[in-house]
């Protein structure tokens, strides 16, 4: 599989996407394929930040993050090319595994 596959749980106000060098604010649940997850930002209700298209995150994150807009839910389904790669992440993510993410994006600030 090698594209991204994103199903909208919750609408956004379809109007206000973030650029490259927005700030956005986004809440995140991550499973592996199976089922398991290995992170989230909703048990501390701290949303995890970075500048679009600047800061290093996955590629897959940067992609998914540009089609939505503010209050938008989605799940998606990002391919190892875009996520861990070859590599996976020790402990979580197995070497070419596809890594399963609910998103929410909280905020933008241009």
């Amino acid at each position: 599989m090698t594209d991204l596959i994103i199903t909208t749980i919750k609408e956004g106000d379809r109007f206000t996407y973030p650029k490259k060098g927005s700030h956005v604010r986004i809440h995140f649940d991550a499973y592996r394929p199976n089922g398991e997850r290995i992170e989230t930002t909703k048990d501390n209700d701290h949303p995890f930040e970075f500048q679009v298209g600047v800061d290093d995150v996955l590629p897959g994150l940067q992609q998914i993050i540009t089609k939505m807009s503010i209050g938008e839910k989605v799940k998606a389904e990002i391919p190892p090319q875009l996520a861990y790669s070859k590599e996976g992440l020790t402990g979580y993510i197995l070497p070419n595994e596809k890594l399963i993410m609910d998103i929410e994006l909280v905020s933008i600030t241009f």
